[in-house]
This record gives C-alpha cells, sequence and structure tokens, in this order.
C-alpha cells in the first residue's frame, strides 16, 4: 500500500467514523510528515485526541500496531518529491539537451493520459452542475497554478457571468473569502509543495458551506476532503519543476463540460462575444471580418 491510497480509504471512511476517531484521521491526512517525525503522544496532543484514539484508528484501517502505520509514512517520507534544485541538477546531468526535451514531451503525454483515464467523464459532467448552477465562481489559483486558473476564468467568464479571481489586483485574498457565501462555488487548482493558501480557503470552505471542486494532483490534501468533487492531474516531468500540462488540458476539459451543461445560452452568448471582439478591433485579422 502506498500513502496516497491510504489517505482516500481514510476520506471515503470519515463519514463512518466516530467524532474523536474523524477529528485524528484528518489530523494525520493533513499532516502525514508528522507521523514518523514526532512522538505519537505528542501527535494525538496536535490532533486534539488521545492516544488510544490514535490506536482506534490504525485498528479501523487494519493495521497490526502504531508501528506498521508510523513505517508506512517512514517510507513515503524517504520517497518524498526532491526539491527543484535537486531536480535542475538532475536535469542538467542527463544525457544532453535533445534527451531532456524528449522526455519532457513523453511525460506529458504520459500525464495526460494518466489524467483521462483517472477522471470518469461523469465527473466532468457533475462538476458542471456544480459550476453552472453557482451564483458566482471563484478561481483559487496560485503561484505555477495561476496560469491554467485564469485559462479557466477567462473561459468560463465567456459562458456564464460572476466569474473571479480570488485574491486578484486590487483586492486580497482575506476580503475575498470574507465575503464567500454558501450558493458559491470555488475551483481550486493546486499541487505539492501547497501554498499556505490552501489552508485559508479550506477554512472559509468549512466556514460559508459553499461548494468546492478541487483540481489537484492528490486526493489527500487539506482541500480534497472538502471537495463535492475532485479531478486528479499528475505532474511528473524530468525538468527542474513540475509539468502542469495535464492541469491545463484538465480545465480545458472542464470547460466543455461547462460549455455542454449550459447548451444553446452559452453558443449564443459565446457568439455574441466573439463578434464584440472582432467589431472592437482587439482580435487583429488580415482581412476585415463581415458577417
Amino acid at each position: 500500500m502506498i500513502l496516497a491510497d491510504l489517505h482516500a480509504r481514510i476520506i471515503d471512511s470519515l463519514p463512518d467514523m466516530p467524532r474523536q476517531v474523524a477529528l485524528a484521521a484528518c489530523y494525520v491526512v493533513d499532516h502525514p510528515d508528522d507521523v514518523p517525525l514526532i512522538s505519537m503522544r505528542d501527535l494525538a496532543a496536535r490532533a486534539g485526541v488521545s492516544p488510544a484514539t490514535l490506536i482506534r484508528l490504525v485498528q479501523a484501517l487494519d493495521f497490526d500496531n502504531w508501528a506498521d502505520f508510523r513505517a508506512l509514512h517512514v517510507d513515503h517520507l524517504r520517497g518524498a518529491p526532491i526539491t527543484y534544485t535537486e531536480r535542475a541538477t538532475r536535469a542538467l546531468s542527463s544525457t544532453g539537451v535533445d534527451a531532456l526535451v524528449a522526455e519532457s514531451f513523453e511525460a506529458s503525454r504520459a500525464n495526460l493520459d494518466r489524467t483521462q483515464q483517472v477522471n470518469p467523464p461523469e465527473v466532468f459532467v457533475r462538476a458542471a452542475k456544480h459550476l453552472v448552477g453557482a451564483e458566482r465562481v471563484y478561481i483559487a489559483a496560485f503561484m505555477s497554478c495561476r496560469g491554467p486558473g485564469m485559462t479557466f476564468a477567462y473561459l468560463c467568464r465567456m459562458l456564464r457571468n460572476n466569474v473571479a479571481l480570488l485574491g486578484a489586483e486590487a483586492t486580497s485574498l482575506g476580503v475575498d473569502l470574507a465575503l464567500l457565501r454558501p450558493g458559491d462555488t470555488v475551483l481550486s487548482i493546486n499541487f505539492d509543495p501547497y501554498g499556505h493558501e490552501i489552508h485559508h480557503i479550506a477554512g472559509a470552505i468549512e466556514d460559508t458551506g459553499a461548494t468546492l471542486i478541487c483540481l489537484s494532483d492528490s486526493r489527500a490534501t487539506p482541500l480534497t476532503r472538502l471537495a463535492a468533487e475532485t479531478l486528479i492531474f499528475p505532474v511528473d516531468g524530468p525538468s527542474f519543476f513540475p509539468s502542469i500540462a495535464a492541469a491545463q488540458a484538465l480545465v480545458e476539459a472542464l470547460i466543455a463540460a461547462v460549455l455542454t451543461e449550459l447548451g444553446p445560452e452559452a453558443t449564443a452568448r459565446i457568439g455574441h462575444i466573439e463578434q464584440a471582439l472582432y467589431d472592437s478591433g482587439t482580435y487583429a485579422t488580415l482581412n476585415k471580418r463581415n458577417r
């Protein structure tokens, strides 16, 4: 068993767990590195439960004892993602730019195939229904995820009103989250290592009851346990930085699902916007376009 599988099982089992056991489970999923690095007693204190509750948790997950549960987390920590500096060093020591470029494209193709395999069409349909039915749609995408987030915001605005990026210019994440309402839907895009914003968004989702659609590299994050729907994208690649090619493809596929859900209404809106872009000169053409 790998840690991601264990966390997926924990998340699925949370509704059936006693309250204290569930509290311990959430802490373990949110802070997996604490399991091998601190004592069971200290971990229990941080989680706000008793050490006996942690024993009940590992027994409920079919581990013989705490040592076996901890060993799985030790193995994961040893195999944790290497730093960007280490990745860059490895890339430079490869067999040359030709090989590195070829590996980059091969990794992107593999990531796209994997993304399609792990996200069945019905997940896109359900996510699209949430996005279409929301009073407002907010996109939570920071650092390198800002690119796919901006793509989604741009395209989604062509389909419906009230779409905005959280923490955009002339505002702040704190202000945006303070104005979140139960009828809103937040689309989050993130991968490991996760920005600190992930915890603020998780808290706002819990406090307001807004709907969360999560696009992530893992089902075991502080956000995925709160998500109405989760879509997964891998970030594997030979370069120094994780690949976001699959995240971009996932955003485009989700927009296609939203378009399908909206139907003719969205088609008419797109036509109106497209014509306005040509009429205003925003789209440059070699020949004058008449419609």
